[in-house]
């Protein structure tokens, strides 16, 4: 009876507690719940997924309401930004307002260009500068970027982008290209661009890209006629060229005769008096011989591949005046030098009286090296006539002895018939050297590292002798 009655009371008391943990809900009491407000939000952008412990409750911004009072573990997950965490603590009423800074996965991207100053745009079409852009943060992953820049063909390229990278990219814009069209009287006459002969009789049509140009026409039994423009992004520009009869030999200006002035007073000793010289009409080679064309006449004339278009330096005056013949030419005086360099009105640099160092080659400051250049590069620095290098590059050699003008009492031991003069100062000299009016000398077999020279041939050859020159050369 004992043991009927201890197993009845056993299970009496197993139902009992059934009942009571049913009645609490299982086997745990609930919390009751808080009557707070948690809003959760994301910065800088809003859509980031929001779990607490393992319960998840949608993207930002978000409101919940029911959460127990207590201590919680927020983490917010967002694609592009880094996984964030935030432990918060919920009153057991009242609002809370959580703001969390999402910080994105980018890697970090430097973008310079030429022209500086193009705006930097992501393919979504966000713009995240200008150039130079340094260390711009940007989303990893292949990404596509556009340069646009005023003027100049959009540029796009692609980079894959790792988490806190550096990347560095450079780019050359391309300039938007002119419409050129050229006419001519006569038609049918040869175009030239910056000296460069081309296929097309005028008239004719061209794209060009923006810049300086020198736009000639030539037709047998005229003199080439020549206009310079400057041709701008999506410009369009017409040149109409009306030849003059005559004849000029290839590669040549013609200096009419008449009067200049010469000389300068305040320069240099040498350089006075400033005087009206007449000089008669004469051709001029446009441009400083060339090493490519100075070993034609001298095989043993070495050079740099890469300079076969600079000036030949290293040249003394024998040398120069032995090419000049040879090629039917001659050097050019002192006087015809100066008339070519700085037209009649007595200005002091080929281009005018105010010194521009883009005009022409001459000294560069340190660190920049100076060299020569190719020649006529410095369009914009021609003369009058439109020879062109006449400051700077490299010094070039006159016919003429270096005496003193007539009227100064400067009195020199150099004077006399034992230098020759040269002309235009050089890459190695500085803005009061390559004046137009400068003088400098040296003995005919001196050879310098700047020394070089261009030709001249009288304007009185004529058009049949002159053919002839031209032939032979």
């Amino acid at each position: 009876m004992r043991t009927a009655r201890s197993r009845l009371s056993t299970a009496t008391g197993a139902l009992f507690a059934v009942l009571c943990l049913a009645a609490l809900g299982g086997c745990k009491q609930e919390a009751p719940t808080s009557a707070a407000v948690l809003i959760i939000e994301s910065t800088p952008a809003a859509g980031a997924e929001v779990s607490i412990g393992s319960d998840y409750y949608g993207k930002t911004p978000v409101t919940i309401r029911g959460l127990p009072a207590g201590q919680y573990y927020a983490i917010l997950e967002m694609y592009g930004y880094k996984r964030k965490s935030e432990t918060l603590s919920l009153p057991a009423e009242g609002e809370v307002r959580l703001s969390i800074e999402m910080r994105p996965i980018v890697g970090l991207l430097t973008i310079e260009s030429e022209p500086a100053g193009a705006r930097v745009y992501l393919a979504n079409g966000d713009l995240i500068g200008t150039t130079p852009l340094i260390n711009a943060p940007v989303p990893t992953g292949l990404i596509e970027y556009e340069l646009l820049a005023d003027s100049f063909v959009p540029l796009r390229d692609t980079i894959e982008v790792k988490e806190d990278y550096k990347y560095s990219r450079r780019h050359l814009m391309v300039p938007l290209k002119g419409s050129l069209r050229v006419f001519s009287r006569p038609t049918g006459s040869r175009i030239y661009i910056n000296d460069v002969a081309q296929d097309n009789l005028t008239p004719a049509s061209f794209e060009l890209a923006p810049g300086p140009y020198t736009i000639g026409a030539y037709h047998d039994g005229y003199l080439m006629g020549e206009q310079s423009i400057v041709v701008e992004p999506q410009g369009e520009h017409a040149v109409d060229l009306t030849l003059e009869e005559g004849f000029m030999p290839p590669g040549m200006v013609l200096v009419p005769a008449g009067e200049f002035i010469m000389g300068v007073d305040g320069g240099a000793p040498d350089e006075a008096p400033r005087r009206n010289v007449q000089v008669e009409d004469f051709y001029i080679d446009k441009f400083e011989v060339t090493n490519k064309e100075f070993a034609k006449v001298f095989p043993n004339h070495h050079y740099e591949e890469r300079k076969a278009d600079h000036p030949a330096t290293g040249v003394t005056w024998s040398q120069a005046a032995a090419y000049a013949q040879a090629v039917d030419k001659r050097l050019p005086t002192e006087d015809e030098w100066e008339k070519a360099a700085r037209g009649i009105d007595g200005r002091e640099y080929p281009w005018g009286n105010t010194f521009d160092p883009e005009l022409c080659n001459s000294l560069k400051p340190p660190p920049e090296v100076s060299d020569t250049t190719r020649v006529g590069r410095m369009r914009a620095g021609a003369s009058p006539f439109g020879v062109l290098d006449m400051a700077g590059n490299a010094y070039e050699w006159t016919s003429t002895w270096y005496q003193p003008y007539p009227g100064n009492t400067d009195v020199k031991n150099e004077y006399g018939q034992v230098y020759r003069v040269l002309r235009g100062g050089s890459y190695l000299t500085d803005r009061f050297v390559v004046r137009a009016a400068r003088r400098h000398y040296d003995k005919i077999d001196s050879r310098k590292e700047d020394y070089g020279f261009r030709c001249a041939m009288d304007a009185t050859l004529g058009p049949k002798n002159g053919a002839a020159a031209a032939k032979k050369k």
